[in-house]
């Protein structure tokens, strides 16, 4: 164990935090009173080295025992704790703080959906916040009383195990400020307040619950509160003394473990119909947990706990069991396959990635326009879009209606042209662009591509920014920011969904995002990514040179029938392989696609018979290519043939098309 000694007031607020944080992590302090003249600037000395300063001495506590996640547990984290300790000593470092209404109310916003001010552990910023607003409410008249989700989590920082010590071994002169606020008066006074907090809205037909989340993220500090949750039953073992019931209800994950007394009213209401899929509401005293799973349990004992069961489920009926499901499976159930915790978990990230995106351009001045499902435009030109028509409903008595050249007559149609679910919503808000400047659209798609891959979708959502008065930088600053603060979102409001994804999906999967979030994106232009692509060719078993790493010819020929409606230019083009949405955040996952082909009058007579006739290789491809002086995506022609004066910029500079 560490020792260390803190040279500082004895009855100064930053001694007291870093009393706290010393607990916190383990470190054994020694503090004593300066000699002569008090200075202001405590001291922390350890060994020969002495560290000054209070947020310096906060951040070296928190590196001493990395093991403790105190400083974060992440390198994000660890950089949102100094933020939070900058902003902690800025805004309440004076006895009386200037702007501290302002300061209050952003501390209210940030801890709506919060435990923590930093991910889902206490850490260094809530020990020195909590601090700072303790003693200015045990002062009295500069803090009267604390929004309600502030006041939820002070009372939960200061039910700390470290800062309970901390308090009970005060001086007595801190004391005596003390004893208008204590500790337990302050816990209590959260509790009380935040009984508002606790309860889920719009839950009145229930008496009132608490959601699981609340509780699992509250833990130590709700231990002897009565509470009522509702949920579904995962699992059940009914013993001769004793029943175990997990219940979850969707807001979390993890469930809450209620362990029913046979003398509980209603528990004889559960036999033969409590299994998996039950909905029950239980009403309990919350205690602590034996196990070391969870840190509390819902039991329920005493008369005045009840449990209801509002459906139940005979468990030889009920296609869902205890443990994990294969997707084929859930497909085949959709009606409950929302239950399993994959798909719920998968609806609460996407839930918070779509309030991350609107917040996201919002926050940007960003205008947010709906595009229209139904149109009668093919945006990008693919062909492949599901056709919206009212002529089949009479088609198989009166057949269909046909005009001249025996083609079908949609002036009869229900839009009177023929008309298609969207590919897009480009076309729709580029001119909202030239109205509004930055406009976004999220909503979704269809494409009718019969493919059954899983990257292939029929239906799927995207979003769609444009940009007004901006270049191609803008384009990728903007693509960049925005999934940032998307992985950033989801990182913060629901960790515990990623990290079952962690254990059950991929292994992995939160220090890649964490890698995403702390590495500046990589920018090439075309030439740099081709001589990238070449240099890796030349390698030893490269994957470049594997004829599985691209596409084949025939594919290559079919995906360029599809993906065009006029002829080539008689130069090396650039074509993208997969139609990824067109927002610029696609942009640097794209492979690009090279091959030379002759101008013809139909792309449709030309590409197929010159790919399979030449069996051409890409990598020379390539070379010739980068041997050329001409640069793809510029403002000049091709220059390959007289005849061609498409400019290159027209061919590989669109985001939408080929």
């Amino acid at each position: 164990m560490v020792v260390c000694r803190l040279v500082a007031g004895l009855d100064d607020v930053n001694t007291f935090k870093i009393r706290v944080a010393a607990k916190a992590a383990g470190v054994v302090l020694s503090v004593d009173a300066p000699k002569g003249k008090a200075t202001a600037v405590p001291e922390l000395h350890i060994g020969d080295r002495v560290v000054r300063y209070v947020n310096a001495i906060l951040r070296c506590i928190g590196r001493i025992f990395d093991g403790t996640d105190l400083y974060g547990s992440s390198f994000i984290e660890s950089s949102q704790v100094d933020a939070w300790l900058d902003w902690t000593e800025m805004e309440f470092g004076s006895e009386e703080p200037p702007h501290l209404e302002q300061a209050i109310e952003k501390l209210e916003k940030h801890l709506e959906s919060r435990t923590f001010l930093v991910g889902q552990r206490y850490t260094l910023a809530d020990a020195s916040l909590s601090c700072s607003l303790y003693h200015l409410q045990s002062r009295g008249g500069v803090l009267q009383k604390l929004p309600q989700c502030t006041q939820r989590w002070l009372g939960t920082c200061t039910a700390h195990e470290a800062f309970s010590a901390q308090a009970s071994s005060a001086s007595p002169s801190q004391k005596g400020k003390q004893a208008a606020t204590p500790v337990a008066d302050a816990t209590a006074a959260a509790c009380s307040t935040s009984d508002a907090d606790l309860l889920m809205p719009y839950s009145s037909a229930v008496g009132g619950r608490v959601q699981i989340k609340k509780i699992l993220a509250a833990g130590a500090a709700l231990i002897g509160r009565k509470i009522s949750v509702c949920g579904w039953v995962r699992t059940m073992r009914d013993q001769k003394q004793v029943m175990f019931i997990e219940l979850n209800d969707g807001s979390c994950p993890g469930g809450l473990q209620v362990v029913l007394d046979p003398a509980v009213p209603g528990y004889e209401s559960l036999k033969g119909q409590c299994g998996t899929g039950a909905s029950l509401k239980c009403t309990g005293k919350l205690v602590k947990s034996p196990a070391a799973k969870q840190p509390v349990e819902l039991l329920l004992k005493d008369g005045d706990d009840s449990v209801v069961l509002f459906g139940g489920v005979d468990a030889t009926d009920y296609p869902m069991a205890k443990g994990k499901h294969s997707m084929e499976f859930l497909r085949s159930i959709g009606h409950l396959r929302p239950r399993a915790t994959v798909i719920s978990s998968v609806a609460r990230v996407r839930n918070a990635l779509a309030h991350a995106t609107h917040e996201f351009f919002r926050s940007r001045d960003f205008v947010y326009v709906h595009t229209p499902l139904i149109t009668a435009a093919d945006c990008e030109g693919a062909g492949e879009m599901f056709q919206v028509t009212t002529l089949l409903a009479e088609a198989e008595e009166k057949g269909l209606p046909r005009g001249e050249g025996n083609k079908i007559d949609y002036s009869k149609d229900f839009f009177g042209k023929p008309s298609f679910l969207t590919v897009s919503g480009q076309l729709s808000v580029e001119n909202y662009c030239c109205a509004l400047s930055n406009v976004y659209t999220f909503g979704p798609t269809f494409r009718a591509e019969n493919s059954h891959t899983s990257r292939h979708l029929a239906e799927f959502w995207m979003i769609e920014p444009e940009l007004a008065f901006a270049d191609i930088k803008d384009d990728m600053d903007c693509a960049e920011e925005y999934l940032k603060y998307c992985v950033r979102y989801a990182m913060e409001h629901n960790r515990a969904d990623l990290e079952f994804f962690e254990r059950q999906v991929e292994k992995g999967l939160i220090a890649r995002l964490e890698n995403l979030l702390e590495s500046p994106f990589a920018r090439l232009t075309y030439t740099e990514a081709i001589e990238i692509l070449i240099k890796e060719s030349r390698r030893p078993n490269s994957r470049c040179r594997s004829s599985g790493a691209w596409i084949s010819a025939r594919s290559m020929s079919a995906t360029w029938r599809r993906k065009s409606t006029r002829s080539p230019p008689s130069c090396t083009t650039i074509l993208w392989v997969s139609r990824p949405s067109t927002c610029g955040s696609t942009r640097t996952r794209r492979r690009l696609l090279l091959w030379t082909c002759s101008r013809r009058a139909s792309a449709r007579s030309s590409v197929a018979p010159s790919v399979r006739s030449a069996s051409m290789s890409w990598t020379g491809g390539l070379r010739r290519w980068a041997s050329s002086r001409r640069t793809i995506g510029g403002t000049g022609t091709c220059g390959a043939s007289a005849r061609c004066r498409m400019p290159a910029s027209a061919w590989v500079s669109s985001a939408s098309s080929c």
